[in-house]
């Protein structure tokens, strides 16, 4: 029994001095911060730029910010919306939650999860035509899926130092040149921003990264109606919005023949049937891929993403329509 008892205590021994070495090397690399002591970081630190080390953790990071700052304007979006700001909303308190949903089925996940201890008064949605083809979400519904377990997040960096052996990197997920202000806006690199407008502001660009298809699919449209149910049944407005694209991409959906057969969507996207079809679920829809924004290069950092400027002038118009000033009739500092 004494050699028994001695044999238990040494692999237990073993076993919690490897367990300590594990977190200790986790510690050291910057391994072992979850998505939710990010957000209190700049919850504590106002300047602090943060961004995880993988983005299907960015809605769990965003969920944290969110229940800090208790938004009154929320909006969910893939990375188009990422340059909207807090500021551009005042006098509500507006949180962006973009680059967490790139399909219509993450939006309604992302919409559910974001609004579960949290009811703003309006949620933004950004939603584009080629949401509505099977292939965009083929090819986004599983490699940009959210995550939101923690532990996931920690074994996921633990994994990563684990295989760059035998020379690691610690993650640089907070003090970073790049990545989401505290109202949860992108902060892109001046360089970036330089190339892309020199390089990536054509219709080549565009549809390179967005797919077409003959028609809008009924299988991408079943999510937004799930998404206006729990909206109301949540008490929550929903107002969807198509961003502008550069001049050159729209003119190249509207009227090239030769693409015809793969702007079918873009077609039935813009018709008056898919805003009535929206309407009728109590979505307030508001379509700017023709607005004027898209004729100036500096509205936009590439093809698709518009800039802040852009951002500003897109709200100004928005003012102007008066479905969107009864949602938010306070609203006067688009600067």
């Amino acid at each position: 029994m004494a050699a028994m008892r001695r044999y238990v205590i040494t692999v237990l021994a073993l076993l919690s001095a490897s367990a300590l070495g594990l977190l200790g090397f986790g510690y050291h690399f910057h391994a072992l911060t979850t998505p939710a002591s990010l957000a209190r970081l700049q919850a504590r630190d106002g300047e602090d730029v943060v961004l995880p080390a993988d983005l299907r953790y960015n809605a769990a990071f965003k969920i944290a910010r969110v229940e800090e700052v208790q938004p009154d304007v929320l909006c969910i979006s893939s990375s188009r919306a990422g340059t909207l700001r807090d500021w551009m909303f005042k006098p509500y308190r507006f949180y962006n939650a973009s680059f967490t949903a790139w399909t219509t089925a993450q939006l309604l996940d992302v919409f559910e999860h974001l609004t579960r201890k949290v009811r703003p008064r309006v949620v933004i949605v950004a939603l584009d035509y080629f949401l509505f083809t099977d292939s965009w979400d083929d090819g986004y519904k599983t490699q940009r899926a959210m995550i939101y377990q923690p532990s996931r997040y920690v074994s996921f960096k633990l994994t990563h130092l684990l295989h760059a052996l035998p020379a690691p990197v610690a993650f640089q997920e907070d003090r970073r040149q790049d990545g989401f202000r505290r109202d949860g806006s992108y902060l892109y690199p001046p360089s970036f921003i330089e190339m892309a407008r020199s390089k990536l502001q054509t219709a080549q660009h565009m549809l390179e990264a967005a797919p077409g298809a003959p028609q809008m699919s009924e299988r991408q449209m079943a999510p937004i109606v799930q998404l206006a149910s729990l909206a109301k049944q949540r008490g929550i407005k929903l107002i969807a919005v198509q961003l502008p694209y550069v001049r050159g991409a729209v003119d190249y959906l509207d009227t090239n023949e030769a693409y015809r057969p793969y702007s079918g969507v873009w077609r039935d996207f813009e018709s008056e049937q898919t805003a009535g079809w929206l309407r009728s679920l109590g979505i307030v829809f508001f379509d700017l891929a023709h607005s004027p924004i898209a004729d100036d290069p500096m509205n936009f950092i590439d093809a698709y993403h518009p800039s802040e400027q852009g951002m500003v002038k897109l709200l100004k118009q928005l003012l102007n329509e008066k479905e969107f000033q009864d949602q938010l009739p306070d609203l006067n500092a688009t600067g």
